[in-house]
């Protein structure tokens, strides 16, 4: 994907100074929040659990690329940034918070549609990895197969038994045949969002 390779030279870039404390998801967030309304910097850096001065760096490096540019109004996309965004909704679909249940792994848990990935998925380790590395308890990952959802080794429906609950994910996510859902948990909202996202980052490359 060209969005992964541009998002991940900005957030690689080196500049004077301590190095900014942001990534390419950040990034990819930061975009997406944008394309939806035009936005400020505070309101951006709430949304992206980054101090005013990574938020303040994040910018100036996305208008420095020609995706963001700033008007009255606030941070709004360039023709650039929408190209960018409609790469990344090409292969992320709905992201959610998700409840507890008997298959998540904290207190609170957000999932991610990844489309048309099923076959970058093994074990689920590596997406699990991933979140943990964001700051999140873990995640699981589902790929729909045949109608159903599965859980890795996709041999077997690991997650038998919970057929209300299954139901509600594929009504939230509208998953299609080979897609990925993964669902991350953690302490509260924000790492539970950036874990999920991590881990989906790991099934677009």
């Amino acid at each position: 994907m060209r969005s992964l390779h541009v998002l991940k030279r900005l957030a690689e870039q080196k500049a004077a100074g301590p190095t900014p404390s942001f990534t390419e998801l950040h990034l990819a967030k930061a975009i997406e929040m944008i394309g939806q309304e035009a936005i400020g910097r505070a309101a951006l850096s709430n949304g992206l659990g980054l101090g005013e001065g990574a938020t303040r760096t994040l910018i100036d490096r996305l208008i420095e690329a020609r995706l963001v540019k700033v008007t009255k109004r606030g941070c709004e996309l360039t023709e650039g940034g929408f190209s960018i965004l409609d790469d990344l909704n090409s292969r992320l679909g709905p992201m959610a918070k998700v409840p507890r249940s008997a298959i998540t792994v904290g207190p609170n848990d957000f999932g991610v549609l990844v489309r048309k990935a099923a076959e970058k998925v093994s074990s689920g380790i590596q997406q699990r990895d991933a979140a943990v590395r964001a700051g999140a308890n873990g995640a699981v990952t589902l790929v729909f197969k045949n109608h159903r959802l599965l859980m890795p080794p996709l041999d077997r429906l690991g997650i038998g038994g919970s057929r209300d609950l299954l139901a509600k994910i594929v009504d939230n996510f509208r998953p299609e045949e080979n897609d990925v859902i993964v669902i991350a948990g953690a302490d509260n909202e924000t790492l539970a969002e950036d874990g999920a996202r991590a881990a989906a980052w790991t099934l677009l490359n």
